[in-house]
């Protein structure tokens, strides 16, 4: 299972994953006939083909039934990006714990987790910190028009884009007249461009590449929580996290979650660096306010930059899609492994 980038670096697909990508508890009901069938799929492909190793990346519920599966026909299970057992449900840590060979964590505090459970956990880092660095060398800087920056990242999904575009765009709109912004947003890939018509309208920049060019340049920026604010904080871009869902995944998630912070950055910090508006708090007013108290006071940006450094130290050196790809290959090649753990 796999994308479009997989596939051209020759997998042989069984299924294709942005069919099956769903935001949300309740939206989750309506791929239910299409996830089961791959599920199906990717069962009988597994036991037709004896693999030496199921590799599963992130997709934690989906990967969780595809995982008791396989233990059972006795394939061995590495999990890169571990489901994130310290927000909620954290019952699922010792069942991972017990099943796989190998879990490969983005984050140190992760791999600590699985430790204590018995299970050989390895960190490898977070594969933005490549990204972001080499996107940073390779992109043109965009002239500035205008005195200040303003970048809206409204998500990466449909559903996002749609609650999450009308209070930034209006904030923004608000902003400009107090402040001297242009506004850029930035359109994630595969997403219809006419979701961003309201934008344009109001005279806002829409892109869909060197974001993280832009992101650098900022002043600020308005960000769907998720791994968008990890970027950001790479970038050091002083930022408002917002987050709102459907009113049944929200009712739903509030029982379930237990973390004190929506946002990857203050979750990696463990304390609260950026301000985060959640489900009501996402309206232009608030928006507006939060980002005026930022704009306004270079000494509060200052210190989030500060803040911000901290945590994309924390996300680890370059290298960790290297570091990943050789945990991997050691549960392949036991006498590699041996070497390793003798190290």
């Amino acid at each position: 299972m796999g994308g479009d980038r997989l596939d051209l670096e020759g997998l042989e697909r069984v299924v294709r994953s942005e069919a099956l990508s769903v935001v949300g508890i309740s939206e989750v009901f309506e791929k239910l006939p299409a996830l089961w069938r791959a599920l199906r799929r990717l069962r009988e492909a597994a036991r037709r083909g004896s693999p030496d190793a199921a590799i599963l990346v992130d997709f934690p519920d989906f990967h969780a039934l595809l995982a008791r599966s396989l233990h059972r026909d006795r394939v061995p299970l590495v999990y890169y990006i571990s489901p994130q057992v310290w927000a909620w449900r954290s019952g699922r840590a010792r069942t991972i714990a017990r099943m796989a060979r190998r879990i490969v964590t983005l984050f140190p505090f992760e791999a600590e987790i699985y430790r204590r459970l018995g299970a050989d956990a390895v960190c490898a880092g977070h594969p933005l910190v490549d990204d972001v660095r080499e996107a940073l060398a390779s992109d043109p800087p965009v002239p500035r028009q205008r005195g200040r920056r303003l970048v809206l990242l409204p998500g990466s999904r449909v559903g996002e884009v749609r609650r999450h575009s009308p209070p930034m765009n209006d904030a923004a709109v608000a902003l400009s007249r107090s402040f001297d912004l242009e506004v850029f947003v930035v359109r994630a890939p595969g997403l219809s461009d006419q979701l961003f018509a309201d934008a344009r309208e109001r005279g806002f920049s829409v892109v869909s590449g060197g974001r993280h060019a832009l992101l650098a340049s900022a002043d600020l920026a308005f960000v769907a929580s998720g791994t968008a604010t990890l970027e950001a904080a790479l970038c050091g871009t002083p930022m408002v996290v917002v987050y709102k869902t459907s009113a049944a995944s929200f009712a739903i998630g509030k029982r379930l979650v237990r973390v004190p912070s929506i946002s990857l950055v203050n979750i990696v910090a463990g304390e609260k660096v950026v301000p985060e508006l959640l489900q009501g708090e996402v309206h232009a007013a608030r928006l507006e306010r939060e980002g005026a108290a930022l704009l306004g006071s270079p000494e509060r940006v200052a210190k989030m930059r500060t803040a911000l450094a901290g945590v994309a130290r924390q996300l680890g050196p370059p290298g960790g899609s290297d570091r990943a790809a050789d945990a991997i290959l050691e549960v392949l090649d036991p006498e590699k492994e041996s070497r390793s753990a003798q190290r």
